[in-house]
């Protein structure tokens, strides 16, 4: 087709740069219902495709800005000193982005392989580190990668996917630990008593002995390390929580924890710091646990059914990693 050739120009058209839309892609063949029988754990899909899109995505120029964090932003999450119209220069300032990098079509294929995996070896739940690994491996014969250079970075984009994926289900297990409304709500109530005393200089008086004493320094600091209020702007903090609830019941309307969100995470964090030994998670690595240390750990197993979309399978897959995470912290500290 010579003729054919002669008249034809070559247009590039580049790979999908926003994270949500490659997820879309995958989603259509890859969800959370079971596939051949097979379940697929939560953010396997959602992994795959942000490393992709990592693949694609150019280096920021700015030395503050990481890839992830440009991924983000491309996404739509507000980052500190970064606006809609910074977003766009960071796109201009590209040359050849989203023109190079992985495609749709090897994700799904390596998806696909994980499956087929988990399938032969009756496992019942393909999780992202069974992807990772298929992810990895094929970029060894990837045809259309001859540099070894790039699939060094490419490997170590795989590594900074890994270490979010991390983060993503200590949260999840955290904030299942630490899921005890009542719980949350004791904790929240103290600490306001507290910092209302601290900032109106008034004493409090001890529901256990009825005496009034200073307030709870030590407990109010624990809460907000969590979120890393330093020293010096303790004060800036507690009156802005004090102002805030003024200015709620001046609507007429009741406090609670779950409107501020640095608040919320800190008495999460706090809860779950507290809770923690007395679950013993780590108990799990050794697979040694009392009968109430395991009803306990069925209960933030049930919570992450329930609450976080997982299944038996994955969620006790996801329980025994992060037990493995924090036995290791242990070790550290020791």
């Amino acid at each position: 087709m010579e003729a054919l050739r002669d008249r034809t120009v070559k247009i590039d058209i580049p790979y999908i740069t926003r994270w949500r839309d490659e997820i879309n892609i995958y989603k259509r063949d890859f969800n959370s219902q079971k596939v051949r029988g097979i379940s697929i754990a939560p953010h396997t899909v959602e992994m795959a495709a942000m490393w992709a899109i990592l693949t694609r995505l150019e280096k920021p120029k700015k030395a503050n800005l990481t890839r992830l964090q440009k991924l983000k932003l491309y996404n739509g999450k507000t980052l500190p000193n970064y606006t809609e119209d910074n977003v766009r220069e960071l796109r201009k300032e590209t040359v050849r982005e989203g023109l190079e990098g992985i495609s749709a079509r090897y994700i799904q294929d390596k998806l696909s392989n994980a499956l087929v995996a988990a399938q032969q070896s009756n496992k019942g739940s393909v999780n992202p580190f069974m992807v990772f690994k298929e992810l990895e491996s094929g970029l060894k014969n990837h045809s259309l990668i001859a540099n070894e250079e790039l699939k060094t970075e490419f490997k170590e984009l795989l590594g900074v996917v890994m270490q979010e994926y991390e983060e993503i289900i200590k949260a999840e297990v955290q904030r299942a630990i630490s899921a005890d409304e009542s719980a949350m709500q004791r904790l929240c109530a103290n600490y306001i008593d507290n910092v209302k005393a601290y900032t109106q200089r008034e004493r409090v008086r001890n529901q256990f002995t009825g005496n009034d004493e200073e307030p709870d320094e030590r407990l109010m600091r624990s809460i907000e390390e969590k979120i890393e209020i330093p020293e010096s702007r303790k004060d800036d903090f507690r009156r802005e929580i004090m102002n805030y609830i003024g200015a709620l019941a001046l609507e007429g309307k009741k406090f609670n924890y779950k409107m501020n969100e640095r608040l919320h995470k800190a008495i999460e964090l706090k809860l779950f710091e507290d809770q923690k030994d007395s679950i013993k998670l780590t108990t799990l690595v050794s697979n040694v646990a009392d009968k109430d240390t395991q009803e306990k750990i069925d209960i933030v197993k049930t919570r992450l059914i329930k609450d976080f979309g997982y299944d038996e399978i994955s969620a006790t897959d996801v329980l025994h990693y992060v037990a493995s995470i924090f036995a290791r912290g242990d070790v550290k500290n020791k």
